[in-house]
This record gives C-alpha cells, structure tokens and sequence, in this order.
C-alpha cells in the first residue's frame, strides 16, 4: 500500500484558463515541483473558469502587487493568466492569483490595434522571433496562432467602419471614416480635395465704409493727377516737337518756290515783310546757346491754340517784324507743350539769336534780363519801359514764364539786331555748320 505524500506548506499558483476537461470545483494542492507545469498549463488552457485551483489559504497580495500585475495583463494582452506565468516565471509560486472576470471576445477595431504595438528588440546577439498572437473567436474558443492571423487582420480592417460608432476613428464622422477627416471629399490622410468654407465677411460700419471710400477717392485722384502730369510734361512735348518739325518743312519748302522781296538800294538795310494773318507760321527760331540741333518754327499771334501750344513761338500783334525799327516782341513757353524758351535763363550777354524768314537771316545780340509782373506790359512798347519814345534801334524781346512751373510772373530778354543776310548769301556763321540749320535745310531744299 503506497504511502500517501504530505502536501506542501505553501500554496501553488492557481489555473486560471478552462480546459477540455470542464470547470474545477474542488482546491487542490500541488507540490513545488509540478508548480511550473501547471502555470503553463493554465496559461495554454484559456477556457477554464477564473477560480479554478485558488487557494483561499494564501495571504491577499499588496497594492503595489496587484497594480504590477494589472499592468503586466494589459501589457501581455492575454488576460490574467500573464500574469500568473510571469509571477510563475519568476518563482513567487505563493502569490495568490488575481480574481479574473470571464474571457470575452477582442473587439475587431481593437485587434486592429493590437497588432499595430511595436514589439521590442530581443537583447544582442540573439535572434528576433515572430510572436503570432492567438485570436479568439466569437464562440470563445481560442484560434490557432497561425491560422486565424491574417483572416483576423482583414477581418477586423473591414469591419472596423462599421464596428465603430459615430465620431470613433473608422466610424461615420470620425477620423478616416465615411463623413470625417480622412474620409471622402476631405482634405485630410484619406487624400481628397478639402472643400472650402465661404468666408463670412464682418458687416462694415458707416465709419469705416466712410473712410474706405474716402481712401479709394484718394487713390483714384492720385493717378489721375500722375496721368496728367505725365501728359503734361512729357506727351505734350511729344506732340508739339512733331507739329514743330512739320511746320518748319512746310516753310522752307513755302521759301524755294517763291521769289524774295526785292533788296532796298543800301545792301545794310534790312528787309522788311510785310505781316501775315494770324495763325499764320512766317519764320523759324535759332538759338545756339539752346542746343546745336534747336530751332523752332515762329508764328503771328501769341494765343495758346493753336500757337504757342502747336507752333512754338508767337508774335505780339502789335510788335515790329523782323528786321523793323522798333520792338519785335515774341512769347514762348518754358515748360511743357514744346518748351521753346526752357533755357531762357541761360542766356548771357553776347549769345546770338537768328530768326530765319523767306527773305534772310536776321541775327540779334542778347543783352541784358529782366523780371517783371504778368500786368507790366510796358515792356513791349518801342522802347521798352518807355512807351512815349519811339527810338531808332531794332530790338528783340523774348517773354516766357517765371519761375519753373509757374505763371506769377515774366522772365525778359532784350537784343538787338547786329546783322543782315540776304537768303542768297546764306546763313551766317552761327548756325551755318549746326545740326538744326542742316536738318530744315534738307528736307525744305532751301
């Protein structure tokens, strides 16, 4: 008769899986050296009842025990048999086991996700092993590890959408579902177009709508007034150099085709024509000191259209004519418009001026300057500043505005005629060799 063994003094690890066999309903006791195998055997059988094998005899477990053995269930993924292996592993065969609720089926939006946690590294030298967890079925039966793996892993990728509630990731309205971020229409990780929102404009106040139009008028004042002094300053100069250059060919051509004024008896005395009509070109500028290629055409009157503004420079009406005894009184513009007396300033004593008509060339001598008043028109007179004395000499007078873009007052250049030349004797020396005599020379064939 065999002898019956004494059973050990402390207590064994409990099976927390369910066998083939059925739920325990009696505690037993096991001895030391089969308490590893029924750790693993209750870890394997995941089918047996939570309280299968508990010893009530054991000690309760502290706090900090059982938090580590809560956080190495959830770690392993396996319920509360992890657990008891690891603590089995470790050689604490005496710590009571955790009260464990019944194994329920994972979620499929939670396999999913288990199969995503990184796995760590084994230590150095020793090589990675594949770890395939065992999915459980509906029925509660535990799968094959490698059966049921990839089937699960599809399985639970397409009914995770569905699964899902809504506003869960996978679910309608949540992250990557149907109506959510990520999903159709959406500009998110699903890859479609994000569809814009309309702006909401903030209603404008009467204030800031006042200011605003007010900034826009101010704007739209300010190019208009930039167009302007575009136009002003530089297409009317445009305008009228063109007008001035056709006018001048027209003249010289007017002069080869006519025969001149017969000369008086004294080859010393100037030939004087006799006027023309208003509006009417008779003669053209030269002024050396302006530039080797100026010259601008001379017409009778002096009013802006469309003399000074078209046809460069004009006479006083009532002035003496070229070569006369008497004031041959001019005006001309200095800015814009042509700009034939610009550089009036520039004038020094001793610089001459040639008025070129069909009869001759009728040289003047600059003198002196003056600036007077808009309403000073005593300068215009014979002698000028002197309007009761007639005198003998023959003088030039040239008005233009002063200052620089403005019309306040008069810049005055007085000269006196110091030479006569027939127009078959040619130009005098001073614009004899110049680009502007060589220009209206040929292409009026004088």
């Amino acid at each position: 008769m065999p002898t019956p063994q004494t059973p050990p003094t402390h207590p064994a690890e409990p099976v927390t899986g369910q066998g083939d066999a059925g739920p325990a309903t009696q505690p037993f006791r096991i001895d030391a050296a089969s308490a590893n195998t029924a750790d693993s055997t209750s870890a394997a059988d995941s089918t047996a009842p939570a309280n299968a094998g508990t010893n009530y005899d054991a000690p309760l477990p502290s706090r900090r025990e059982l938090r580590r053995r809560e956080a190495a269930a959830a770690a392993g993924g396996t319920g509360v048999g992890a657990a008891a292996g690891t603590a089995a592993g470790e050689g604490r065969a005496d710590a009571p086991p955790l009260r464990s609720e019944p194994t329920e089926a994972m979620p499929a939006w939670s396999q999913q996700h288990a199969q995503q946690q990184p796995q760590a590294y084994p230590p150095t030298g020793a090589q990675p092993t594949m770890v395939q967890p065992a999915y459980a079925d509906t029925t509660g039966n535990a799968a094959s590890p490698g059966a049921g793996y990839a089937a699960a892993g599809y399985a639970a990728a397409a009914a995770a959408p569905a699964a899902a509630g809504p506003g869960s990731p996978g679910g309608p309205g949540g992250p990557g579902g149907p109506n959510g971020p990520g999903g159709p229409g959406d500009g998110g990780s699903g890859g479609g177009r994000r569809k814009k929102q309309p702006v909401q404009r903030q209603p404008i106040g009467p204030i800031r709508g006042t200011i605003r139009t007010f900034g826009e008028l101010c704007i739209t004042a300010g190019l208009v007034l930039i167009l302007f002094v575009v136009w002003q300053l530089w297409w009317t100069d445009l305008e009228a150099n063109r007008d001035n250059e056709v006018l001048a060919d027209q003249l010289t051509k007017d002069w080869a085709n006519q025969d001149p004024n017969q000369l008086p008896d004294d080859p010393d005395e100037p030939v004087v024509a006799e006027p023309v009509e208003k509006n009417t070109a008779f003669g053209i500028f030269y002024i050396p000191r302006f530039g080797d290629d100026y010259y601008r055409t001379l017409a009778e009157g002096v009013d802006l259209e469309p003399v000074l503004n078209r046809m460069g420079v004009g006479r006083y009406p009532n002035s003496a004519m070229p070569g006369e005894v008497g004031n041959f009184s001019v005006a001309g513009h200095r800015v814009t418009y042509g700009k034939p007396f610009n550089q009036i300033a520039k004038l020094q004593p001793g610089d001459e001026i040639v008025v070129q008509t069909k009869d001759g060339f009728y040289t003047y001598t600059f003198r002196n300057f003056d600036i007077i008043l808009p309403d000073a028109v005593e300068v215009l007179a014979p002698v000028p500043d002197q309007p009761d004395y007639k005198g003998k000499d023959r003088i030039l007078t040239l008005t233009a505005c002063n200052p620089m873009f403005s019309a306040r007052e008069r810049y005055i250049a007085y000269a006196e005629l110091t030479e006569w030349r027939p127009a078959g004797e040619g130009p005098p020396d001073a614009i004899k060799d110049s680009k502007a005599y060589d220009k209206v020379s040929k292409s009026g064939g004088a």
